[in-house]
Order: structure tokens, then C-alpha cells, then sequence
């Protein structure tokens, strides 16, 4: 696992109850999506997180690297897969489309190696 993803173990809780802290900012960042996020189709949120997304967007199915992060978005009905983005253990096709909220910055950088 990338270094920096640790942290989303070790603080599941704190990162789950941001949300509920700060509602005001949650609220209008799903409104946002809702209108970029297709009303139709087979979705699938790459970083899942606790699922505070996928679940008001309809999305079922969700990957992220965090166990405990995995746990809370299960518990709120998302079918989980512990894993990471870069290593999608989906074919291609399988879905109609991807939500990547906040995780563009915690990608590995696959392109590092060319000039």
C-alpha cells in the first residue's frame, strides 16, 4: 500500500465523522455531483471511503485500500472491494461508470518512469 494511504486506517473514524461535522460542505458536494453523475446506469466509486458518497448517488459497488473505511461503507450497503484503483479487479466494461471523489492525490504515479 502507498504510504500515504495509511493514514485513512489509522483515522477511519475521524474521516467518516468530518462528514457529519462539516454537513453544510458534505451536503453541497453531493448536490454538485448529483449533477455530474449519471441518474442511470451501473456505477462504481474508486476511493469509496465510507460509501458518504456512493450511497446518496446511488452507486452500489465501491474499492478503496482502508479496511476500516471498507467496514463503514459495507455497513451502509455498498458492496466493497478491498484494493486499490490502480489495480481494478474488474473487467473492462463492467461498469457504465467511475466516481474518483478527492483520490486523483493519493494515485500512484504510473507515468514516473518516462522522461
Amino acid at each position: 500500500m502507498i504510504p500515504s494511504r495509511r493514514i485513512f486506517d489509522k483515522h477511519a473514524g475521524d474521516y467518516d465523522r468530518w462528514f457529519d461535522e462539516h454537513n453544510d460542505v458534505y451536503q453541497a458536494q453531493v448536490r454538485m455531483l448529483r449533477g455530474a453523475v449519471p441518474g442511470h446506469g451501473s456505477g462504481l466509486e474508486v476511493g469509496v471511503g465510507s460509501g458518504r458518497f456512493a450511497v446518496p448517488l446511488g452507486i452500489c459497488c465501491g474499492i478503496d485500500p482502508s479496511r476500516g473505511l471498507v467496514r463503514m461503507a459495507q455497513q451502509r450497503g455498498i458492496e466493497v472491494v478491498l484494493g486499490e484503483g490502480e489495480h481494478l479487479p474488474y473487467r473492462a466494461g463492467s461498469f457504465d461508470y467511475v466516481l474518483m471523489m478527492t483520490v486523483i492525490g493519493f494515485l500512484e504515479d504510473c507515468y514516473s518512469d518516462f522522461p
